[in-house]
């Protein structure tokens, strides 16, 4: 594949497309020092004609030759776009585009119904209005109109080329002579043919003599219609249109508005045909959601203010979820991306980012790949924006886990974490709210470290520096709800010293009352310990605030009073369990200890006498010294008969 184009990007070896009726081959490519920008190569190897007579093979060669030189000089948004002019080699030919996915033909020989009718009109109305180009401006005739002559580029807009065969300086009404002759059984499938393709040629172009003019390409267009939007997505002709009759065409096989223009579309009489401009305004083209998609395409083009009355009007059509703008695949393809080329302009992210947002939480519409490469780049900027409306921020925080779900890991740490640490900072009431209410689920998203060491500072040093109450309420809402996600030493060292702090600083009633609920959260969790070593010393200075209203002490008194139960409730366990254990211990060594036992026991062990009371404990109560002497026993009687 010798050719200098090819050498200048990095070409895939095998072709994405490639057909008769098109006869180049095309090649995906990429720039070498930019493997993120694609583009399509055109190739035809000259070796593919070599068996053919030389006429032939010279006419084959000049149509590819007229092709791309035409291409290169006719600009248009729907026609295909020359981006490195036609190189001609000893081997080869070749030219590159702006990157195409393959063409309507490719789509029909892979599943002629992948496209839904919507989608297939919007294809329509790029295809008509390059045509109108070419008639209006261009007063060129384009003479190849089939699907091999259109293609679709990665965001599914369709675009014409194979210009090859196309006659310049054609006026509407003016037949001039065809410049190729249709010869009746010449056409041979699977060969290649210096002639466009007999069944979407238009009659004039086929009888002997063979005129050619603006109305054949209408009629072209009309055989391409039929074909897309019939019922079952056939040809209407197999071959040349000889003896055709717009009678063939069944009013039941077509959609009900397109009926009336199709049979005067496809009219044998070229003169009956209607103009392309007279095509596109029919009431086939006249449907809201076909003129939305295209709307949506050309926004910027439009002014402020239709932008804006555009998109605060789009939510409506968008809520018919049997709208064909509402399937999967349109608003995937269609409306998503566009939607992101809107945030070009800052004063539409207000009212583009809810729509966005919306369409991302319906099902199947995208998911983690289509997020990444079609919607994450354009939203991406938008976390580091230094002007965006704050409606738009606390949508972001809101919807936090569905992005978070949506990006890659390396985005959520590098920008979406970020985003979450700079909200916390903020003295914003509405944005605090929001972000404190999406720490409790977004933290396993998270490394434990980075809530630890960035999340948590970030929050007990608003609570600690902030002036106003409702942030430090906020603060401690949200520490209630995600305390349990520390290890204990953290929730004591940590966040108690800083509730400590606090309250050194603000006994504010509501901060009080936040704080109580904490400490009985807190209690619950860390055990009756930590409530007595670390809790309690916290909440009875509380009781004696004086700002408190009498409804407030009382609340503090009561919880006070059960936190305490807590501590007696589980000494009292513990002394139970030990008594237990005493018992059982007992009994395994072949003795019954009872309760009564074990008291008298104990009495029996309590000093008796006034001076054991007053050393009890001591070495001298220990000595056996201490002990009265015991009298002696009382004479026998038979010591006293001696």
């Amino acid at each position: 594949m010798g050719n200098k184009i090819l050498t200048q990007y990095d070409v895939e070896k095998e072709p994405c497309y490639y057909s008769v009726d098109l006869k180049w081959r095309l090649h995906s490519a990429s720039f070498k020092e930019r493997p993120d920008d694609k583009l399509t190569i055109f190739l035809f190897e000259k070796k593919h004609v070599e068996k053919y007579a030389k006429n032939t093979k010279e006419q084959i060669l000049e149509v590819l030759r007229k092709d791309a030189t035409s291409l290169q000089r006719l600009r248009h948004p729907q026609i295909l776009s020359v981006i490195e002019a036609l190189s001609e080699e000893r081997s080869t030919l070749a030219f590159a585009t702006k990157p195409v996915v393959g063409t309507v033909a490719q789509l029909l020989e892979n599943n002629r119904h992948e496209l839904s009718s919507l989608e297939m009109k919007c294809g329509l109305l790029d295809l008509a209005e390059a045509v109108q180009f070419l008639h209006q401006d261009a007063k060129t005739a384009h003479l190849n109109l089939s699907p091999s002559a259109v293609f679709i580029d990665p965001q599914g807009r369709w675009l014409l080329g194979s210009l090859g065969h196309s006659v310049s300086g054609v006026q509407w009404g003016q037949l001039v002579d065809c410049p190729f002759a249709f010869a009746p059984g010449a056409e041979r499938p699977g060969e290649l043919s210096h002639e466009p393709p007999q069944r979407y040629a238009a009659p004039e172009m086929c009888n002997m003599p063979c005129k050619c003019g603006l109305e054949s390409d209408i009629f072209a267009l009309g055989l391409i219609t039929y074909e897309l939007m019939c019922s079952d997505r056939q040809p209407l002709l197999r071959s040349a249109p000889r003896g055709f009759t717009p009678s063939t065409v069944r009013q039941s096989s077509v959609p009900a508005d397109l009926y009336s223009v199709l049979i005067k579309v496809l009219s044998v009489n070229p003169t009956e045909r209607p103009t392309i401009a007279a095509f596109i305004n029919s009431e086939f083209f006249m449907d809201v959601n076909l003129r939305a998609i295209r709307f949506l395409e050309q926004l910027n083009e439009k002014d402020e203010t239709q932008r804006v009355t555009f998109l605060k009007g789009l939510p409506k059509l968008l809520t018919d979820m049997q709208s064909p703008l509402c399937s999967q695949r349109v608003l995937r393809e269609r409306v998503l991306p566009r939607l992101c080329n809107a945030l070009l302009f800052p004063t539409l992210y207000g009212v583009v980012v809810p729509i966005i947002i919306s369409l991302l939480k319906r099902e199947k519409v995208s998911d983690s790949a289509h997020f990444q490469a079609k919607i994450w780049p354009s939203l991406k900027p938008l976390y580091t924006a230094k002007e965006i409306p704050i409606e738009v921020v606390t949508l972001f925080l809101k919807e936090l886990d569905l992005q978070v779900a949506l990006a890659s890991q390396s985005e959520q740490q590098a920008v979406l974490l970020p985003f979450l640490l700079r909200c916390l900072e903020l003295q914003e009431p509405v944005i605090l709210n929001e972000v404190l209410e999406k720490v409790p689920y977004l933290h396993k998203k998270f490394e434990y470290r980075q809530v630890k060491d960035q999340i948590l500072p970030r929050m007990l040093q608003l609570l600690l520096n902030s002036t106003v109450v409702k942030v430090k309420v906020q603060v401690l809402m949200g520490l209630s709800r995600i305390f349990e996600i520390f290890d204990k030493t953290t929730i004591t060292d940590t966040i108690l010293s800083a509730f400590e702090k606090l309250t050194r600083t603000d006994r504010t009633p509501a901060v009080c009352m936040c704080l109580l609920g904490c400490y009985d959260a807190m209690s619950k969790f860390l055990g009756p310990k930590a409530t007595s070593e670390k809790i309690l010393p916290l909440i009875a200075p509380l009781l004696v605030e004086e700002s408190l209203s009498f409804e407030q002490w009382e609340t503090q008194l009561s919880v006070c009073k059960k936190l305490l139960q807590r501590v007696e409730a589980a000494r009292r366990k513990d002394y139970d369990s030990r008594r237990e254990a005493q018992a059982e211990a007992g009994a395994a060594l072949g003795s019954e200890v009872t309760p009564g036992a074990l008291r008298q026991e104990t009495k029996q062990a309590e000093p008796q006498d006034f001076e054991s009371l007053l050393f009890a404990g001591t070495a001298k109560a220990a000595s056996p010294a201490a002990s009265p002497p015991k009298a002696p026993p009382p004479p026998s009687a038979g010591s006293a008969a001696g």
